[in-house]
């Protein structure tokens, strides 16, 4: 499990704090999480995903612990033993993201993240990287989604009426009223076909838990029918056995005086 920690989170070994660390882990698990991947994302995208989260969080769990930190810094190397095994991601993300935001719930921690200075800062930073296109402005900063389009749009443009931005032409491209409600529209079809998905899987894992449920009962069914049965037989068979029995009952036979009798009686007819 040969990974760069540093590179992984995109951070400056020598001068990485822990609150970049935090910082880092927070957005790129946000942006790799599962759950976050396009509904018609292919299985090897998905795969690729999971293997990102799951290679952040280990990063993370590294850089953000002191003394495994130290001894990554000084070996370059973490114990593999510890990442053995399977492992539930999703509850480790969890575990991990309220270690960063103090037991708060990632929707809170929306709501606090959203209209403070620190989104403005990201979404800035974001704007120059992205020269200016708000398709990959909205992928980069977090917790955001299309809907934030036209706020960002207006926080940019007093950026640069304050030339404290450069100006970018796919920012205009990419913030007229048609684009931003084409992410919208684009958005609600893709959570809409998320939801049917999740909708069919279930329903899904559903059939197939009645079908052996309902199969195990048929198998049930057919092997006390088939018990009824063999009883209700052998309860006929002995009836007829017994009734039989009775009219078929055997003769007594002569004693050996009458059989004496009888033989002398017929060589005299002879």
């Amino acid at each position: 499990m040969a990974i760069d920690c540093y590179k992984l989170l995109q951070l400056d070994k020598e001068n990485a704090t822990t609150s970049d660390i935090k910082k880092a882990y927070r957005k790129l698990a946000l942006k790799h999480h599962p759950d976050k991947q396009p509904v018609d994302a292919t299985k090897e995208q998905k795969e690729k995903a999971n293997a990102a989260f799951q290679h952040l969080g280990m990063a993370y769990a590294v850089l953000s612990d002191p003394k495994r930190k130290e001894r990554y810094d000084r070996t370059g190397s973490m114990d593999e033993s510890e990442f053995e095994g399977e492992k539930d991601w999703n509850a480790y993300f969890k575990e991990l993201w309220t270690g960063v935001v103090n037991s708060e719930t990632i929707e809170a921690q929306k709501l606090k993240y959203q209209g403070s200075e620190e989104e403005k800062k990201d979404l800035l930073a974001a704007y120059e990287t992205c020269k200016g296109n708000m398709d990959h402005i909205l992928q980069s900063v977090e917790c955001s989604t299309a809907i934030d389009g036209e706020r960002f749009e207006k926080i940019v443009r007093a950026a640069i009426d304050e030339k404290s931005v450069p100006v970018f032409k796919a920012f205009d491209k990419t913030t007229t009223s048609k684009a931003h409600q084409k992410r919208i529209d684009l958005e609600k079809k893709e959570e809409l076909s998320f939801s049917k998905q999740q909708e069919k899987e279930k329903k899904k894992k559903n059939t197939q838990k009645q079908e052996k449920d309902d199969g195990s009962s048929l198998l049930a069914m057919i092997q006390n029918r088939s018990k009824e049965r063999h009883a209700k037989m052998n309860s006929i068979i002995d009836s007829i056995e017994e009734k039989h029995g009775k009219k078929r009952k055997e003769p007594d036979m002569p004693s050996e005086e009458e059989f004496l009798k009888l033989q002398a009686k017929l060589f005299k007819k002879k």
